[in-house]
């Protein structure tokens, strides 16, 4: 008698950093049933509801830290991250020394042409509109340090992708002239 497959036969992997309460975890795993979707996040009532709402054999729910599990994935394991909205300590400029080291774990993990998509806003410290060469700036800095550490860029783009929802998303889709949302679909190099 052979035991059962803990993960189905699948011919790709993608782990979604931050998945927050399954929405888009799910909503990717529907649509793709040869693909094994993994949601890490950290907080526990998101979580629940993540496992709640995720009754598909190619979803998989990780509670814990993004920085703590990703290291343990093999080297070129995984086809894919994605990354909506990251916590500011895992992107904000002023705190890269922090978070430089986790998206080089990101990448060492990915296999080759692995992706990682980042959809990502910025806003102005004083909550006032973020203009157009702010974020021309921001975006030149954010697809660098990337660069630096062995990502291209494949597609950049301002805005989300129309079939991502979650609570955030939702509500700073709301407000596009202070909270400026870019999507960049980065390969492994």
């Amino acid at each position: 008698m052979s035991k059962p497959f803990i993960v189905p036969p699948h011919t790709r992997t993608i782990v979604e950093l931050g998945m927050g309460d399954g929405r888009v975890l799910g909503a990717l795993a529907e649509k793709d049933p040869e693909t094994v979707y993994i949601g890490i996040e950290l907080d526990e009532a998101q979580c629940a509801q993540a496992r709640s709402r995720l009754n598909l054999q190619n979803a998989f729910v990780i509670q814990g830290s993004f920085g703590d599990i990703v290291p343990r994935f093999p080297d070129d394991s995984i086809d894919g991250f994605i990354a909506i909205l990251p916590d500011q300590s895992f992107i904000d400029e002023k705190k890269e020394g922090q978070w430089h080291p986790f998206y080089e774990a990101v990448h060492a993990k990915l296999k080759r042409p692995g992706a990682f998509r980042l959809v990502t806003e910025m806003t102005d410290e004083l909550l006032q509109p973020v203009g157009d060469d702010a974020v021309d700036l921001w975006t030149v800095w954010l697809v660098e340090t990337f660069r630096s550490m062995g990502f291209r860029v494949a597609e950049l783009k301002e805005g989300s992708p129309a079939e991502y929802s979650s609570r955030c998303l939702d509500q700073f889709r709301g407000d596009p002239e202070r909270i400026r949302i870019i999507t960049v679909d980065f390969v492994k190099s």
